[in-house]
């Protein structure tokens, strides 16, 4: 699954942030100058910085919260498939050992079978028979260990 990364954002320190003060009495004297309060000012601008890095860090907690949300939905449903795969496999697993069965048991009838022909046969005629018999048990032991495995 391919990680999603969020920008970082910068860090910013307004605690050494200082503006001199203005001195009144300096400026000239202009009849419409509002009176105005330097240090309420400066306050206002640092207070309006902290809180817009206080909003940033909510945002990227926000950010964070969901992106786990998601990860643990996606889990869940990875999970779900991997549960469903494997009770899959385990019919299959199953319904092959039983054919399995089933196939031993033909094979079983099919031996005695040819061994009960063997005996009819002129000698010749019957290791003729049981050489191909014996050819067709190995070829039928390759063709089940390809379906069943050897435990």
């Amino acid at each position: 699954m391919a990680s999603i990364s969020l920008p970082t954002f910068p860090s910013l320190d307004f605690s050494k942030l200082e503006l001199p003060k203005i001195n009144r009495a300096n400026l000239p004297t202009m009849p419409n100058l509002p009176n105005v309060d330097t240090d309420a000012m400066v306050s206002a601008a640092k207070d309006a910085g902290y809180i817009t890095v206080g909003l940033a860090v909510l945002a990227a907690q926000k950010a964070q919260v969901r992106r786990q949300e998601l990860k643990k939905s996606l889990e869940g449903q990875v999970g779900n498939s991997r549960s469903q795969l494997a009770e899959i496999v385990d019919v299959v697993e199953a319904r092959l050992a039983t054919l399995d069965k089933g196939l031993v048991s033909i094979e079983a009838k099919l031996d005695g079978a040819v061994d009960q022909l063997e005996k009819r046969l002129p000698e010749r005629a019957a290791g003729v028979v049981g050489h191909a018999h014996e050819a067709a048990k190995v070829v039928r032991q390759q063709v089940r260990n390809l379906i069943v495995p050897a435990a």
